[in-house]
């Protein structure tokens, strides 16, 4: 589809009118809250298909050269991961079987299962783990060097350990191996021309068909090590952005688990599906061209900040589903600091003090600027109601909107527009989403920060403990305020609803970003 420039109409900011505004731009009617996630019962039909509907594909099957977080719900079937992360969000074993900093922090060592085997014969051993993480490092396109930065190199202890020198602190490296860089290849088909379409792994299934646009259809893993992964003989994940097309699917039999709007949680009650708010590390967020005028001014990124209402989005936009939140995580998460509070006032909605920071910057008058937005349907909604906000304080928001894939290149590669709002994607450390704020990053073109937010990044990697990190977790959190070149709005919790033909695992929570670890289907 081509991009299409859209204004979005201004209006008045009472919160009735947020919610009014809400339904147009969803259009949807109904409205409601979510019930208690419930477990799927019955007895789970062992040559059964699972199917999940999603709202992309994956970018490639080339774990190695995908920027796109979303992507592990497709790496998760045919891929394993060196850690996972389980349903409490605890790093446990997968191929490391334990992991362990040594030689004062300097040196993280891995010991593996010795009964893995790749899908094209290939033993897994250190030296695959070896063999992987310097095609990460070294790889023409490679998305992972950055986060593998202060890994000087493998050692191949012997066939069950290997050790992973350190070049700096590298206390996130256990929580990075549960993601993408922890996603092993078999180092036989690295040089595959069609890996990107063909992936070789030793995950509990391996592709069958993939119709770019349409689905993926994957086979459970004869030979995967752990027989209590793949319930299903067979998963499919089709793709769907309209989300009463996806409650559709669901009501009429063609996939037993999606995620949908919030205002459709009543709906798929009615209807007879279960639901629950997914799980989710999600945060809707602002950003804003902090190269150009008028973003460049800090006071003008303040004022932004403090003309939104952000229990109002949550109230009128997402029908009460969702937290507001001034921080990259949502309350609740092992690294949230309750210091940093959309209700603080340095980060809170107050209209008079926006107006009073744009005239000392220079606007007593008011500024325009463009808004570019994603052409999502929350994305949309967002924007229409944050427009009469930002009016009100003297903030006059051009909309236009362009196609939601297009918007890093287009916002931070050519740098076009002044604002969007944007969903963040699923992150294994908090380092990893703060990292934008430190110079070199592709979203921070600008080169936006400050020497005491890089020392806390920095020392926030220190640590062998997720309490160890966290003093300078917060430093580096409460810092990055002081940056603001974009500012979060909401944790997003969307519904999740499943068909009674779903069965899941003892303490399993449907995901925005989905497992199927244990996942299966009753019989017809």
């Amino acid at each position: 589809m081509r991009p299409t420039a859209t204004t979005l109409r201004p209006a008045r900011t009472s919160r009735w009118l947020v919610s009014l505004l809400a339904v147009l731009a969803l259009g949807l009617a109904a409205c409601g809250g979510v019930g208690g996630a419930q477990a799927g019962g019955g007895e789970i039909d062992p040559n059964g298909t699972f199917r999940y509907i999603f709202v992309q594909n994956p970018s490639t099957f080339d774990p190695h050269k995908s920027a796109n977080p979303w992507d592990m719900i497709f790496f998760r079937l045919v891929y394993d991961q060196l850690i996972r992360e389980d349903e409490n969000g605890d790093l446990a074993p997968q191929l490391a079987t334990s992991w362990e900093f040594v030689d004062n922090e300097t040196a993280l060592v891995l010991k593996l299962r010795d009964d893995v085997t790749f899908t094209d014969g290939t033993r897994f051993d250190a030296t695959a783990v070896k063999a992987n993480i310097e095609r990460m490092k070294t790889l023409d396109g490679s998305t992972q060097k950055g986060a593998l930065a202060r890994v000087a190199g493998v050692d191949v202890v012997d066939p069950t350990t290997a050790r992973i020198n350190l070049s700096g602190p590298g206390g996130n490296l256990p929580a990075l191996f549960s993601g993408t860089p922890g996603t092993m290849v078999s180092p036989a088909a690295m040089a595959n021309p069609d890996l990107d379409q063909k992936p070789v792994g030793s995950g509990m299934a391996t592709l069958a068909e993939y119709v770019p646009g349409q689905v993926s259809r994957y086979d459970r893993n004869p030979i995967y090590w752990d027989p209590q992964a793949a319930k299903a003989a067979h998963y499919e994940i089709y793709v769907q952005t309209s989300a009463p097309t996806r409650l559709n699917m669901l009501q009429t039999g063609q996939a037993e688990l999606t995620y949908l709007d919030p205002s459709q949680a009543d709906q798929a009650k009615v209807a007879g599906l279960n639901t629950a708010e997914s799980k989710s590390l999600s945060i809707m967020s602002m950003y804003m061209n902090s190269g150009k005028p008028p973003f460049d001014d800090i006071r003008v990124r303040q004022a932004f900040q403090h003309a939104v209402d952000r229990q109002a989005i949550v109230d009128g936009v997402f029908f009460g589903i969702g937290k507001p939140v001034a921080q990259y995580m949502p309350p609740g998460y092992w690294a949230y600091d309750q210091k940093v509070s959309p209700d603080a006032p340095d980060n809170n909605y107050d209209p008079a003090k926006a107006k009073q920071l744009l005239a000392e910057a220079g606007y007593p008058d008011g500024v325009d600027f463009e808004m570019l937005v994603p052409s999502l349907d929350d994305h949309r909604a967002v924007a229409e109601a944050i427009v009469p906000m930002l009016a009100q304080v003297g903030m006059r928001a051009k909309t236009r909107v362009i196609e939601s894939p297009t918007t890093p290149v287009t916002f931070f590669g050519r740098q076009e527009g002044n604002a969007f709002p944007g969903m963040g994607a699923p992150f294994q450390d908090p380092t990893t989403i703060y990292q934008t704020s430190l110079p070199g990053q592709y979203a921070n073109p600008w080169n936006t920060t400050t020497p005491a937010f890089q020392q806390a990044w920095m020392d926030a990697l220190a640590g062998s403990t997720r309490e160890a990190r966290l003093p300078a977790m917060h430093r580096m959190i409460e810092e990055e305020k002081k940056i603001l070149k974009n500012f979060p709005l909401h944790a997003h919790f969307p519904p999740s609803a499943w068909t009674s033909r779903a069965v899941f695992p003892e303490g399993y929570r449907p995901a925005y970003a989905p497992t199927f670890y244990g996942v299966g289907v009753t019989a017809e």
